[in-house]
């Protein structure tokens, strides 16, 4: 009887020790992701940023609630709700100056149930008290923890049965000792892991695991939680760094053709009765070619999203490139004559097929073809030369241009990116031409290279994968436009 007694004490004092050493783990993950979604105190909230994490962490259940409890919202959108409300007590006693854990609070996709949560309230100035309220499920953490339990007291119990009650009592003291000591230090370190933000240096913490015992095992599994967690965090901070950007470089390119239109129809408006016919004709072809430049750039973004969404399928077929390089070199032939550019293609006559998405293929060629006639001067020549290397197929197109500087090598196919010869060619797109050529040369296995040529100019280039290795007779071909 003693034995069960003494059991079911140290069983439930391992529960309560086990749900404190987690609850303060994760007691300010609610604050960590509200700052990740951008709180404001004018209430601005991204719940986007909700749907990637719950995506990203599965153990993680997000709920916004009103200041009487109520859900307002949860992330998973997709988890059943057993309840719209919850009890408020445990989020007051959470919330006090110096709570007393664990606080279990009522888990609203499971009726009835409590678990171990984090919250912090949403202050705002314009907006009724709310609060954002984390329910972390760990069922794998959780059944190793209660076989960990088992184990122990099934081995005290043993023991307590086989020797008298006083040994029983002195060996349950000296078992609890080792039994709470290394859960002291793992409290401890995961005490400094949240007070240094999650940033903490694991490495200099970890030790090797050498007897393999059950408080080991946890630990370990404390340290892979945590180095994932960090990894987690930083890609959320890069991906949220990155939107950022994103929309300050979409804003700016959308907002300069906008402001040019409104400008020119402005001054249309004002000045209609004082201008005359030739002058009113050039205002409105400055804002059609400014609505186009507009046009253009959106066509672009959806372009580009369409390429990075998981949707993004290639429909790999046989085809001869140099077939496509003359279709593509057709429809720049105005282009290239205006500006008595000659468009030259070099290459085998019998290239072998090569396996592609065919428009994917066409519209990284035009995009290279059209950046080579922007960057070309007058009377310059653009070159389009396909080789056949090591059962790949190379398409390279060179401009006798000013060339790339240094700096601008390593970041010309990034988005937005403008550099110096953006700045000498008036008519530079957004930006976004290079890296749909990349992204496109990604989707397919394959990258986008660019170096400046020894005679001078710029040459950008990348491979296709033939269909089938097979023995080929290589004819020089070439000819102009």
């Amino acid at each position: 009887m003693m034995s069960l007694i003494f059991g079911m004490i140290m069983r439930y004092s391992h529960t309560v020790y086990h749900q404190e050493v987690q609850q303060k783990f994760y007691v300010g993950i609610a604050g960590r992701f509200a700052a990740l979604a951008g709180w404001t105190s004018s209430g601005w909230l991204d719940s986007d940023a909700f749907v990637r994490l719950t995506k990203a962490n599965l153990q993680y259940h997000i709920f916004i609630l009103d200041a009487e409890g109520r859900v307002l919202s949860h992330y998973p959108e997709s988890a059943t709700l057993s309840s719209r409300r919850i009890s408020m007590q445990p989020i007051q006693r959470f919330l006090q100056p110096k709570p007393s854990f664990p606080i279990l609070g009522d888990d609203p996709t499971e009726q009835h149930e409590q678990q171990i949560f984090s919250v912090t309230r949403l202050e705002s100035e314009n907006r009724p008290e709310q609060y954002l309220y984390v329910i972390v499920h760990s069922e794998e953490h959780d059944e190793f923890a209660k076989g960990l339990r088992l184990s122990y007291v099934t081995r005290e119990g043993a023991w307590l049965v086989v020797a008298s009650l006083l040994l029983a009592l002195g060996g349950g003291l000296l078992s609890l000792h080792f039994i709470v000591r290394p859960l002291k230090q793992l409290a401890s370190i995961m005490d400094d892991f949240r007070g240094n933000h999650f940033n903490g240096d694991l490495a200099s913490t970890r030790k090797p695991v050498s007897s393999g015992d059950e408080i080991e095992v946890l630990t370990a599994t404390f340290y892979r939680m945590a180095g994932q967690m960090q990894a987690q965090m930083r890609k959320l901070e890069q991906a949220d760094a990155h939107r950022r950007e994103f929309i300050a470089n979409v804003s700016h390119d959308l907002r300069t053709p906008l402001a040019s239109i409104q400008g020119y129809l402005d001054t249309l408006l004002l000045k209609e009765e004082r201008m005359s016919q030739q002058e009113r004709q050039q205002y409105l072809q400055i804002a059609v070619r400014q609505a186009k430049s507009l046009s253009q750039l959106i066509s672009a973004l959806f372009y580009l999203a369409k390429l990075d969404s998981d949707q993004a399928a290639l429909q790999l077929e046989p085809f001869r490139i140099e077939e496509v390089v003359q279709d593509v070199v057709q429809k720049f032939a105005l282009q290239a004559s205006s500006k008595n550019i000659r468009l030259v293609m070099q290459g085998h006559d019998r290239l072998p097929f090569v396996c592609a998405d065919l428009g994917l293929v066409e519209r990284a060629l035009s995009n290279l073809i059209d950046n080579a006639l922007r960057h070309t001067p007058q009377d310059g020549t653009v070159q389009i030369q396909l080789q056949l290397v090591n059962e790949k197929v190379w398409v390279s197109v060179a401009d006798s241009g000013p060339g790339i500087t240094e700096p601008d090598l390593s970041h010309i196919f990034e988005r937005f990116y403008r550099g110096n010869r953006a700045h000498e060619d008036s008519s530079a797109s957004a930006g976004l031409g290079l890296a749909i050529v990349r992204r496109i040369l990604e989707l397919h296995g394959e990258v986008a290279e660019a170096a400046n040529m020894p005679a001078g100019g710029a040459q950008f280039r990348f491979s296709l994968p033939v269909k089938e290795a097979s023995s080929h007779t290589s004819h020089r071909a070439g000819w102009t436009v």
